[in-house]
């Protein structure tokens, strides 16, 4: 019992690396569709082998082609952006699990909790374009499946969404910004009653921060 409460204390920190897309009003369903880069930091703090506090920061890329995704081709958008992410979630572990352990090496786990998110980007749509940025908080949740590597080291393979309370990561607002003489004043430019998503998803690497305890210690929580 000793044993399981000390593995309780256990952080871990380290480096994640992936992809990153946006769904929206440009691309509203297709998952993974234009993905770039994304990277970012983990901190996880392990309550016992089931349950785990996770705070993350994440940066990625997002971006859309109105010729790719053809939804309202007439409308001809194209954004590019970056998105920000802080994030703090609760995970479960399906199985027991901690790194370094000889029996409980893997599990699947799903998590969910809180972020805030910041976002800028350039966007055109017919004739009209511009720089945006915003902020905002989002609803962070996913699924994954954790790996004990070593005795010291974990990998986490991991796919999120962020569900956003705004409309404005692709930078398209709700009627185009155009003066009263032009054709496209009154348009509507996107669907304002639909929030914006984002996605991270790829591998963590994580350091057991318990390595810095004596290795006798350590040697005896592996047997669990």
């Amino acid at each position: 019992m000793s044993v399981m409460f000390t593995y309780a204390q256990r952080p871990e920190l380290g480096l994640f690396a992936g992809g990153s897309y946006y769904n929206g009003d440009i691309n509203p369903g297709q998952l993974f569709s234009n993905t770039n880069a994304g990277y970012g930091l983990v901190f996880r703090y392990n309550l016992d082998t089931r349950l785990a506090l996770n705070l993350s920061a994440f940066r990625g890329d997002i971006g859309a082609d109105e010729s790719v995704h053809a939804i309202r081709p007439l409308r001809n958008a194209v954004f590019s952006g970056t998105v920000n992410d802080v994030s703090l979630t609760g995970e479960f572990n399906f199985l027991k699990f901690f790194i370094g352990s000889s029996k409980h090496k893997a599990s699947p786990y799903l998590f969910g909790g809180l972020g805030y998110y910041f976002y800028s980007g350039d966007y055109t749509a017919l004739e009209t374009g511009g720089s945006y940025s915003g902020n905002g908080f989002s609803v962070p949740f996913g699924l994954g499946a954790k790996f004990s590597v070593t005795k010291t080291l974990g990998l986490a393979l991991e796919w999120g969404y962020r569900k956003t309370f705004n409309d404005g990561l692709d930078g398209l607002q709700e009627y185009y910004p155009v003066d009263e003489g032009s054709n496209l004043y009154g348009v509507q430019m996107s669907n304002a009653a639909t929030n914006d998503w984002y996605s991270f998803a790829g591998v963590s690497i994580t350091l057991d921060l318990s390595v810095f305890q004596e290795e006798e210690c350590r040697d005896m929580q592996r047997n669990y």
